[in-house]
């Protein structure tokens, strides 16, 4: 890590690696330790660098967690950009449960906290704000799309929807951190999905998420 990070700030592939490794030893720490009590020599010490190394890149401790919040909305985003005619609209949300419901809680334990903290850092809440913003509007604008198409019942409108699907995935979050099982929870999501939609509860068998929807697939 040293090396990486001993390159010169002109060489942009070295500086982006170096960045890279910061924001995953940040999260490691953090998972760890939490937000609060993670400094940022916890952070150097895991990458064997002096802290002032670290500064070349994020100004503080904020500016990391923004940076790995990013990196976080653009795996979902991977999830739900993915364009198939014959994508289930059910599918599509236990693809986002499947990959963005960690297993491990304390990946979840810092999220709230970070929602906890958004209150007094205002920093943190701008970007949180405006995270929050984008994901509303894209699963409300998908699940419109859902509905124009006939895939979706039309008797929600589209934002309440996205709306629902957002809170409960945030509370399984908080669910999965007191104990109750992954396994349970999913079998919930796809039943509260269906329900929502208005998806009937056995799948056309030409539906290309007909396997997943019916928990065949456990994960």
């Amino acid at each position: 890590m040293k090396e990486v990070m001993g390159m010169p700030k002109m060489v942009p592939e070295y500086r982006e690696e170096a960045k890279r490794r910061i924001v995953q030893a940040g999260l490691e720490a953090m998972y760890e330790k939490g937000y609060c009590k993670t400094t940022m020599d916890d952070i150097a010490a895991r990458l064997d660098v002096s802290k002032p190394a670290l500064y070349r890149y994020f100004k503080n401790k904020d500016e990391l967690v923004i940076e790995s919040a990013k990196i976080l909305q653009g795996q979902y985003r991977k999830v739900t950009d993915q364009d198939e005619p014959d994508r289930c609209p059910v599918r599509m949300w236990i693809d986002t449960f499947d990959q963005m419901m960690s297993q491990n809680p304390n990946e979840h334990a810092l999220l709230l906290e970070l929602f906890a903290i958004s209150a007094r850092e205002p920093v943190i809440r701008d970007f949180s704000v405006e995270r929050m913003k984008n994901g509303i509007e894209k699963p409300a604008q998908m699940i419109a799309e859902q509905q124009n198409e006939g895939l979706v019942s039309q008797k929600t409108d589209p934002r309440t929807l996205a709306i629902a699907c957002v809170s409960m995935f945030n509370g399984m979050r908080m669910m999965l951190l007191l104990g109750v099982e992954r396994e349970e929870l999913r079998a919930r999501w796809v039943e509260i999905v269906r329900t929502l939609f208005g998806v009937p509860s056995e799948c056309p068998q030409d539906c290309a998420g007909c396997g997943k929807c019916g928990g065949a697939e456990q994960q």
